[in-house]
């Protein structure tokens, strides 16, 4: 694993103008790729921030991190992902999910893995084949799906190694039944890294509300069941990943330690080597709140770099 990304949410007290600098920032960092996110109750309009970076940097790989097929009719996003691949000249990526804080904080549901199969085979058939679909995923019907269908996956949930394993195993699945090859196909992890559990408690919150859908729990989760399941019950998708939501106090520390990527650098650094034996080629690291480059720099520089290989 030697490759890092980012997901970030552009704030609505954020200004585009400073929105270009971060970006540009984080090229000059070295980032491969940033994932914007497609939120539009909590955050601003995700293609208009794509197109911002796309004219304020040049190399970073420009993705929707993740968008859906309902807020916007699929011939809406093609036509928007194909003005961000000229613009950037190649550059742009589709992130695609079934929609989870955009849709059910206007009272829709989440697609079903076949309607989102559907869409995956709309966008093959409307986007330009450089354009590579990667696909949000979870659960096991949709890391099939993945595995069946899109170009990379954007694994989503706990950053616990038992449960990681499992959706590899399920997405490469995917791969075989497809009769795909697992080398030409991305696994990135979406996992956030932190010294205190208070710098991630709302990235925690959000994960704890997914997994209060899950059918079955990982081993490693078990003890936190009811912590989990008050978590989903109290949040407010209109302050979906804000580090100012009050949901995020249903979470204890313990919680957010076992979801997220919390500690000293070292316990970092070993945490993530188990999650990169589970069989994944890159991560995603969300960075919320103010000074997110700084951020960025710190975690890069004391816990990243000892994992590169």
């Amino acid at each position: 694993m030697t490759e890092f990304d980012v997901s970030v949410g552009i704030s609505p007290r954020q200004s585009f103008e400073s929105w270009a600098a971060f970006v540009a920032g984080l090229e000059a960092e070295g980032v491969r790729r940033v994932w914007v996110i497609d939120s539009q109750l909590a955050m601003k309009d995700v293609f208009a921030g794509l197109v911002v970076a796309a004219l304020n940097t040049t190399r970073i790989g420009l993705g929707t991190g993740v968008t859906n097929a309902v807020t916007r009719h699929p011939t809406v996003t093609a036509n928007a992902i194909a003005a961000i691949a000229e613009i950037s000249h190649g550059r742009a990526i589709l992130g695609l999910g079934a929609g989870d804080s955009a849709l059910y904080g206007i009272g829709l549901k989440p697609q079903t893995v076949a309607e989102l199969e559907d869409a995956i085979v709309f966008f093959r058939s409307h986007v330009e084949t450089s354009v590579p679909i990667y696909l949000a995923v979870s659960q096991q019907r949709m890391c099939d799906l993945a595995g069946r269908r899109a170009d990379g996956a954007i694994v989503m949930g706990p950053a616990q190694p038992d449960l990681v394993r499992r959706q590899v195993e399920w997405i490469e699945g995917g791969l075989k039944a497809a009769g795909r090859d697992r080398k030409d196909f991305e696994i990135e992890l979406m996992a956030t890294v932190a010294s205190s559990p208070d710098d991630v408690r709302s990235w925690a919150s959000t994960q704890a509300r997914l997994l209060g859908q899950y059918r079955a729990f990982p081993a490693s989760l078990l003890p936190f069941r009811e912590e989990i399941i008050a978590s989903a019950e109290s949040y407010d998708y209109a302050e979906h990943l804000s580090t100012h939501a009050t949901h995020s106090d249903t979470v204890s520390d313990e919680l957010v330690r076992a979801l997220a990527i919390v500690g000293t650098p070292d316990e970092c650094a070993a945490r993530l080597r188990k999650l990169k034996a589970t069989g994944i080629d890159s991560l995603i690291v969300p960075l919320a709140g103010r000074g997110r480059l700084e951020t960025w720099r710190k975690i890069r520089d004391e816990i990243l770099d000892q994992i590169i290989v």
